[in-house]
């Protein structure tokens, strides 16, 4: 049961003065977040009671004024009963509103669900990420029209209402062969579903936080990489008699070398964002990276290895470098992926690990865990602004528990 409470004050607003004093100001304090506003009436600093926080009997107009603040503590008292029986959380600015006649806004989660998307786009924040956030609105609407709660407001929306639109998202049937959605994939939906309903609390639209006890379920997996044998095959593979498929392996063997996303190897860097440190004898690609373009991406340093320099060279004559300062062959994703299916035949890769070019990024982190780099230099290497999304990359621990092993037998043997 929620029971809301509110801290009311009146105070004398200092800072200007009027012919008829200074303003009487009334502050509302709801869960340690405030809403102020001006009663329409102003009072003489030697008329006001300090004390008690309100005009003292014999000031001019004192009964009216009074009348004034003892109309705006019914209206609050009036306002945290009906919100306490209908169990209904209430914050400062929405009690405010009810005292000046202000509120207008009922939200609904489908129209706080437009109004983030809208607020997304006119700030053009993480274009990408609001995709996603207009696809799991979708399914919010869907669930609120076969639940016949297309208004539901939001202040209305309960710890159970959660659980009921992730059980309709695990039942829910997608794409042609009616498969249910995967349960990492219903964790995506519900957090986005919980950055909607952080933009109602930040905004003072609603002063409980939904999402409090509620947990989004999520399971661990296994990200694919190749392994050092693998990525040596590959790598190695004779494919001069084609040109296509020899493009293809460089793009993403380059990428093995400096995780590089597909994105920023094919549009983001130049050419000319390669440069040679004298002091460190090595070639870097500095460069803002396309997912954080959205916000004021920092720069990031990623050292060239003399293969993956190589690479870059064996392309300088071609138009694309001349015209589009691009490093490596232009080519899109769907075609660069179904090339890489036929190389991991070549190279007899795992076919479990259906080999596409996003593994690359995952094998670079993967292969300097081998080789005994730090994590936080690695996050560095990605361009990770946190060793939690590091270690996501790195999780195939048998090889190094291996040796782990071989050194712990060797301590406790005294060999």
């Amino acid at each position: 049961m929620i029971i809301n409470t509110c801290t009311v004050k009146f105070y004398l607003d200092q800072t200007t003065i009027k012919h008829d004093g200074y303003r009487i100001y009334c502050r509302l304090i709801v869960a340690r977040k405030k809403a102020e506003f001006y009663t329409g009436f102003q009072c003489h600093y030697h008329d006001w009671d300090s004390k008690l926080n309100q005009p003292k009997p014999k000031c001019p107009d004192a009964l009216i004024k009074l009348g004034e603040i003892g109309r705006i503590q019914s209206v609050v008292n009036n306002t945290l009963n009906d919100a306490n029986r209908e169990g209904r959380a209430l914050s400062a600015k929405d009690i405010k509103e009810y005292i000046t006649g202000n509120r207008t806004n009922h939200y609904t989660l489908l129209s706080l669900g437009e109004e983030v998307i809208k607020h997304y786009e006119k700030n053009k924040k993480a274009p990408a990420h609001l995709e996603k956030i207009k696809n799991t609105m979708e399914y919010v609407r869907l669930f609120l029209e076969k639940e016949k709660k297309k208004n539901l407001l939001i202040q209305s929306v309960t710890l159970r209402t959660l659980k009921d639109f992730e059980d309709f998202l695990r039942n829910v049937k997608i794409g042609r062969h009616g498969t249910n959605l995967g349960i990492n994939t219903v964790g995506k939906h519900m957090s986005r579903l919980r950055t909607v309903c952080k933009y109602a609390t930040d905004s003072e639209i609603i002063s409980k936080n939904i999402f409090n006890g509620y947990r989004i379920p999520q399971v661990k997996v296994r990200r694919p990489s190749l392994s050092l044998a693998e990525f040596r095959r590959l790598r190695d593979l004779d494919l001069s008699d084609s040109a296509e498929k020899d493009r293809v392996r460089d793009c993403f063997i380059f990428c093995c070398y400096t995780g590089i996303r597909y994105a920023d190897s094919q549009q983001t860097i130049k050419f000319s964002d390669i440069k040679y440190k004298k002091d460190y004898q090595t070639f870097f690609i500095c460069f803002t990276q396309s997912k954080n373009s959205h916000n004021v991406g920092v720069p990031i340093e990623v050292p060239l290895l003399p293969e993956a320099m190589k690479i870059v060279e064996k392309y300088k004559d071609t138009n694309f470098r001349e015209i589009e300062d691009l490093i490596l062959p232009p080519a899109t994703n769907q075609h660069i992926n179904r090339i890489l299916k036929e190389l991991a035949k070549d190279a007899d890769v795992d076919p479990s690990k259906n080999l596409s070019f996003h593994i690359s990024r995952h094998t670079c982190a993967q292969l300097q865990y081998e080789a005994e780099i730090m994590e936080r230099t690695t996050g560095a290497w990605l361009g990770h602004f946190s060793n939690s999304i590091t270690s996501v990359y790195q999780n195939d621990y048998e090889k190094a528990l291996a040796k782990a092993a071989i050194k712990y037998r060797a301590y406790l043997n005294g060999i």
